[in-house]
C-alpha cells in the first residue's frame, strides 16, 4: 500500500473512531437525560403520594365528628378522590409490587369505604359504633403511613438521595399488622410540618381567592406604571429609579411587578395597592418568638391603612413566622351585641415576619384585594344555642362566634363557627349555616409548637 493510501485508511479509521465516540457520547448524554426525566417523575410521584396520604389522615380525622348527611357525603367524596390519587401515585414509584400491596389494597379499601358512607348518608343512616372503629383503624394506617413518607420525602429533599435507591420503603410492611412498619433508614427526617406549605400557609377558605373579580378595587382609579414604581418604592423605603420593571401580570387581579432592594413587588392597577411583596435573603437565626412577630404584623397593616382584621392561624419555620389574618365587619343593626365582629375569612391576608430583627419579608393580600367590601349583615337566624344542635353529639362546645366563609359557588355563608373539644383531646373548628343550620365545614385545628393550623 502506498504512503497516501496509509493516510487514507488512517484518516478513515479515525474518521469511524471518532463518529462512534460522537454516537457513544449522544446516546450516553440521551441516557443520562432519560434518567434525570424519570428520577424528576418518581420525585413527583412521591411528593404526590405524600401530599394525598396526609389529606386522607386530616380527612379520617374528621369524619367521626360529621352530623349530617350533607357533609359526611362531602367528607366521603374528599376521602374517595383522595385514596385514588394516592393509589395511582404509588403506581407510579419503582417499587416491587409484591412490596406494595398491602399498601395498594389499603388505599383501595379505603376509596370503597368510602363510598359505603355516602350510600349511607343518600339513605339517611348516620354512623354507627362499627363505622367508627373502622375509620379509627383506618386513621391510624394512614398515620403510620403518612410519617414514613414524610420522613422519606425528607431524606430525599435534604440529601440528594435517587428515588431508585429506596425500594426498601415498604420491604418491611407485615400482611397482618395494622399498621405498617418501616425500616429504621428513614428514623432520620426533617420535621413533619415543613412537608406541607401549601396546607400550612393557605389555611382554610383561600382555595377560592382567584375566582372573581377583586372587589376592593370596584370603582378605583388605574394608575400608570410610573405611579405604581413610586408606590412600591415608598413601601421599600428607596427611589423609584432603583427599581426594575418586571411587566404586567394577572387577570383576575391586573398589576405592576417589579424588582430592587433584594425584592420582589406587585402593586394594583387599579387603585395602586400592594398585593404581594417578598424580600430575598437568609435569616441566621430566631431571636423573636410569635408575640413579637404579631405586634409587627398588625402595625405593618395599619400602615397600609387596613384596620379591621384578626388574627386567625400561624406558623412557624426557618426563623420565619407566617400569620393568617381574616377581615372583621360589624353586624348592620343593633339588634345583636354591638361589640361583636364578625369574622370574615375570604377576606385572607398572609404576612410573614424574621425572626431574627423582627422584619417583614414576604406580604400577600390577594384574598383581601379579591373579597372585601362593604357587608349589609345581619344577625345569624339561629342563636348559637339553636345552631349548636347540628353538631355531633360527641363533641363539646368550649366558644362560638359569628364568620362569613366562602362557598364553592363564591357566595358567602353566614355561620356560627364553634371550637369544639372530642373525646380524645382533638380540637375542631366546626361551621353551621347560620340560617339553615346545615353543617357546612369542619375543620382539625393542630396546634404545637410550631404554631396553630387550621386541616
Amino acid at each position: 500500500m502506498t504512503k497516501r493510501g496509509k493516510i487514507r485508511a488512517l484518516t478513515l479509521l479515525m474518521a469511524v473512531f471518532l463518529t462512534l465516540c460522537g454516537l457513544w457520547a449522544d446516546a450516553g448524554f440521551a441516557l443520562a437525560s432519560s434518567q434525570t426525566e424519570l428520577e424528576y417523575s418518581y420525585r413527583r410521584a412521591l411528593g404526590d403520594l405524600t401530599d394525598h396520604v396526609s389529606a386522607m389522615r386530616s380527612v379520617l380525622q374528621k369524619a367521626p365528628y360529621v352530623n349530617t348527611p350533607t357533609m359526611q357525603n362531602a367528607v366521603s367524596a374528599e376521602l374517595l378522590e383522595q385514596s385514588g390519587s394516592a393509589k395511582s401515585a404509588l403506581a407510579i414509584l419503582p417499587f416491587p409490587q409484591e412490596k406494595t400491596e398491602k399498601i395498594s389494597q389499603f388505599l383501595s379499601q379505603t376509596g370503597s369505604y368510602a363510598l359505603s358512607l355516602s350510600r349511607h348518608a343518600a339513605a339517611g343512616q348516620s354512623q354507627g359504633e362499627s363505622d367508627l372503629e373502622i375509620l379509627t383503624v383506618l386513621e391510624e394506617y394512614a398515620g403510620t403511613l403518612s410519617e414514613a413518607l414524610q420522613k422519606t420525602q425528607a431524606r430525599v429533599d435534604t440529601e440528594d438521595i435517587s428515588i431508585s435507591g429506596l425500594k426498601r420503603l415498604l420491604r418491611n410492611v407485615e400482611a397482618e399488622a395494622a399498621q405498617p412498619a418501616f425500616s429504621d433508614e428513614f428514623d432520620e427526617a426533617a420535621e413533619a410540618f415543613a412537608q406541607f406549605p401549601a396546607l400550612l400557609y393557605d389555611g382554610p377558605f383561600s382555595d377560592h381567592i382567584q375566582r372573581r373579580t377583586p372587589l376592593f378595587l370596584e370603582g378605583m382609579p388605574e394608575i400608570d406604571r410610573q405611579e405604581a414604581a413610586r408606590k412600591a418604592a415608598e413601601f421599600l423605603h428607596c427611589a423609584p429609579e432603583e427599581l426594575e420593571f418586571q411587566g404586567e401580570a394577572g387577570t383576575q387581579l391586573p398589576v405592576f411587578s417589579f424588582t430592587g432592594n433584594d425584592s420582589h413587588i406587585t402593586v394594583t392597577k387599579a387603585g395602586g395597592q400592594i398585593a404581594y411583596f417578598k424580600k430575598a435573603g437568609p435569616i441566621s437565626e430566631a431571636k423573636l418568638d410569635y408575640t413579637d412577630a404579631l405586634t409587627e404584623a398588625c402595625r405593618m397593616l395599619k400602615e397600609l391603612g387596613i384596620h379591621e382584621f384578626r388574627e386567625t392561624y400561624y406558623v412557624s419555620s426557618d426563623n420565619l413566622c407566617t400569620i393568617n389574618f381574616a377581615g372583621t365587619a360589624p353586624f348592620s343593626d343593633d339588634s345583636f351585641d354591638p361589640g361583636e365582629e364578625i369574622v370574615c375569612y375570604p377576606d385572607l391576608i398572609k404576612v410573614t415576619i424574621e425572626l431574627q430583627e423582627g422584619g417583614m419579608v414576604e406580604y400577600d393580600a390577594a384574598g383581601y384585594l379579591m373579597n372585601r367590601h362593604d357587608r349589609q349583615l345581619s344577625p345569624p337566624a339561629l342563636s348559637a344555642r339553636e345552631a349548636a344542635q347540628s353538631l355531633s353529639p360527641r363533641l363539646t362546645v368550649e366558644s362560638s362566634q359569628p364568620a362569613i366563609i366562602p362557598s364553592p359557588g363564591l357566595e358567602e355563608i353566614l355561620c356560627w363557627e364553634f371550637r369544639c373539644t372530642a373525646e380524645n383531646g382533638r380540637t375542631f373548628l366546626v361551621y353551621i349555616n347560620g340560617e339553615t343550620g346545615l353543617e357546612e365545614q369542619l375543620y382539625l385545628l393542630q396546634k404545637d409548637e410550631h404554631g396553630v393550623l387550621a386541616m
